[in-house]
This record gives structure tokens, C-alpha cells and sequence, in this order.
């Protein structure tokens, strides 16, 4: 059974160490969920709205441990690993086990376990890649915002992928023409949060 909307607000709470970073990570859970549903309206195939929905809201619930208590992102070179710990946490609270393999393979638009080897990225040496349609949307969905908290634009976020990550790229170009490109000047002004 997927959880309530008051109980995924609580489940949030009960990790954050503050208000403000509760505040700085449900926010961005909200705009994902938002931009995924956006983009599940626009695939062929049937999409579990739902499952996507809370998935997304719960997606980074791992990351409050990388937040000092003014909002700052203490180990970037760690931070990789807040998807696990976001699915650990999703399984250990007794949520269907579906949310915790989407949010699993959010890193970027999943990893394969030879790109982590290659990078290095700081995981477990195994495949992470989504295997639903609901988990690619949520990683796709996830690249358009960030906990700065600042939107990212389709070009500005394709130019970074090509500069490092050129096999990422190709995935992210291709899944544009798959779920499209969400309006995210007009998600900038309902949130008023900068765009780059």
C-alpha cells in the first residue's frame, strides 16, 4: 500500500534535521513529482500516476544526512549514495517495495555498473539503471531541478551531461523526445527560484 500524503509529509519530517532543510528537500520532492506527472502525460504506455507520484515525493528522503543545519551540502563526493540510503529508508518503513527500486536508480538517469567503475562514483559496483517506466521518469524528471535550489534548462543541463558525462547525454536527449521538455520558466515563477 502506498503511503498517505500526510504520512509521506511526516516520513519527511522525521528525517530532517530542521524546518528549513525539511523545507529546501520536500520542495524539490514536490517540483520532481510535479514535472514527472507533466511527463507521464506525454508517454504511450500506461504509467502507475500514483507510484510515480510517491516515488518522486520521496526520492531524496536519504539526503538529510548531507545537510548541515543552514541547508549546505556537506560531502558532494558522497552524496551519490543518498539514493540508497533513500531506498533503505522507503524499505525499512515498511513502503511497497516498488518506491524503494525507483528511487534506487535515480542517480543521474541511472548508472551502469561500468560507469561507476569508470567515473569513480562513490556506490556499490552494480548496475543502477531503471528497468519501468515510472523509474525513467523519475530520473529524468529529477534533472530539471536541484536542491541549490535552482531549475535547470534542457541546454544548460545537456551541455554539463556532454562536457562529463557524454553517455548520459544521448539518454537524456533521447528521453526528452520520449516524455518532452517541461515548461520550467513557468515552474521558475511558481516556485520563484532561478533557472541555469
Amino acid at each position: 500500500m502506498l503511503p498517505s500524503p500526510d504520512k509521506l509529509i511526516s516520513l519527511h519530517k522525521k528525517y530532517a534535521p530542521n524546518v528549513a532543510v525539511f523545507n529546501l528537500v520536500y520542495t524539490h520532492c514536490q517540483i520532481v513529482a510535479e514535472i514527472a506527472l507533466w511527463c507521464a502525460g506525454n508517454v504511450e504506455q500506461e504509467v502507475d500516476r500514483e507510484l510515480l507520484k510517491t516515488a518522486a515525493l520521496l526520492h531524496d528522503i536519504g539526503a538529510y544526512v548531507f545537510f548541515s543545519e543552514d541547508g549546505k551540502n556537506l560531502n558532494q563526493r558522497m552524496y551519490p549514495l543518498h539514493a540508497v540510503l533513500s531506498a533503505r529508508i522507503i524499505a525499512d518503513e515498511g513502503i511497497d517495495e516498488r518506491v524503494s527500486e525507483l528511487v534506487s536508480t535515480h542517480v543521474l538517469l541511472g548508472l551502469t555498473k561500468q560507469e561507476i567503475i569508470d567515473r569513480p562514483w562513490i556506490l556499490p559496483e552494480r548496475d543502477y539503471e531503471p528497468t519501468t517506466t515510472e523509474g525513467r521518469l523519475l530520473c529524468y524528471a529529477d534533472r530539471f531541478h536541484s536542491k541549490h535550489p535552482t531549475f535547470n534548462s534542457f541546454e544548460s543541463f545537456i551541455n554539463r551531461l556532454n562536457a562529463e558525462l557524454p553517455l548520459q547525454a544521448a539518454k537524456f536527449e533521447a528521453w526528452s523526445k520520449e516524455f518532452g521538455i517541461p515548461n520550467v520558466e513557468e515552474l521558475a515563477k511558481k516556485y520563484q527560484q532561478p533557472i541555469r
